[in-house]
């Protein structure tokens, strides 16, 4: 296959991939208290101990004002989290002490906000001095979209 030919493919794929989130039905992972139903749906987890431990956090959020304050509650409180599991057995919950990027994942996450979003930040690929550098950055566009059909209540 010439290079043209996989240029080709990469962009037509990556194209294919922001006409679905333009849709709304792209769902790459799913967030801890959701649950991927078909493929372009994803609705509520059903384990009321999960909504319970998600809605603390907000609670605390909103008494504390400040992402480090409530994991430092959660700590001293000894209450754990769901965080997902992605070993060889499969996907799931497990419950696990708070780190910090978790509660902060969890309170800047849209989709929390009954909010879809996709192109939240970008690679861009370059080669200095011989060696490949990824850089992670935020582009100027941001394609958010939220259906009423996709299950964000």
């Amino acid at each position: 296959m010439s290079e043209l030919e996989l240029s080709l493919f990469r962009q037509r794929s990556h194209e294919a991939l922001k006409q679905k989130a333009r849709r709304g039905e792209l769902f790459l992972g799913v967030a801890v208290g959701y649950v991927k139903v078909g493929r372009v749906r994803i609705e509520k987890d059903a384990d009321q101990r999960v909504q319970d431990a998600l809605k603390l956090v907000f609670s605390k959020f909103a008494e504390f004002q400040s992402v480090r304050q409530v994991h430092v509650w959660l700590r001293d409180e000894g209450i754990v989290l769901p965080v997902r599991s992605h070993n060889t057995e499969g996907r799931g919950i497990i419950w696990r002490s708070p780190a910090y990027n978790t509660v902060h994942n969890i309170l800047t996450n849209p989709i929390y906000a009954r909010a879809y979003a996709f192109g939240r930040t970008t690679s861009k690929v370059s080669v200095e001095a011989g060696r490949k550098r990824v850089r992670r950055c935020r582009p100027r566009l941001l394609l958010s979209y939220s259906p009423p059909s996709c299950g964000l209540s």
